[in-house]
């Protein structure tokens, strides 16, 4: 790979991660607290499954995006409770949030044998994403966030209808 529209492309991209962004995506400028920060991207992560999921497709992005919310709602409560979750592999959020008592291991086993045994068939393809499941995945992600949200009562979630 070496022709000159990747060569551009690449260094556009370089360029711009150098740069402050202009157009700053709303309600994740100016945050300081890693903790919200997590929340607000699991915010985002859900209405973007939900834009796809109402759009009849892409069912594989709907299923990743619902994992992803999931570990980085966890992460926010963990992290609200103090502890840090800096540089952990994608399962052990689930263990992080049995030791916070966000929920029990047995939950924390299921989802973790979702995401072992799901979440790489998906991704990868060697597993067929289909509309029940897209469907299904983003009702665990939806349930957890909206269960930490309660938790914590924070007043930081971007999703519809809590700010």
């Amino acid at each position: 790979m070496t022709s000159k529209p990747l060569d551009a492309a690449l260094a556009d991209a370089e360029d711009a991660f150098q740069r402050t962004p202009e157009n700053p995506e709303s309600g994740l400028e100016h945050i300081t607290d890693p903790a919200v920060l997590q929340l607000r991207k699991a915010c985002r992560l859900l209405d973007a499954a939900r834009f796809l999921l109402d759009r009849n497709g892409h069912f594989t992005v709907v299923i990743e995006t619902s994992f992803v919310a999931i570990e980085r709602s966890i992460q926010f409560y963990v992290e609200e409770k103090g502890h840090d979750v800096a540089g952990q592999r994608h399962t052990e959020v689930y263990e992080l949030g049995v030791r916070t008592g966000l929920f029990s291991e047995e939950i924390a086993d299921r989802l973790e044998t979702l995401w072992t045994e799901n979440r790489s068939e998906s991704y990868y393809r060697t597993g067929i994403a289909g509309e029940y499941r897209a469907t299904t995945m983003y009702d665990v992600a939806e349930a957890v966030h909206d269960e930490v949200v309660a938790l914590t009562r924070t007043r930081d979630c971007l999703c519809e209808g809590t700010l």
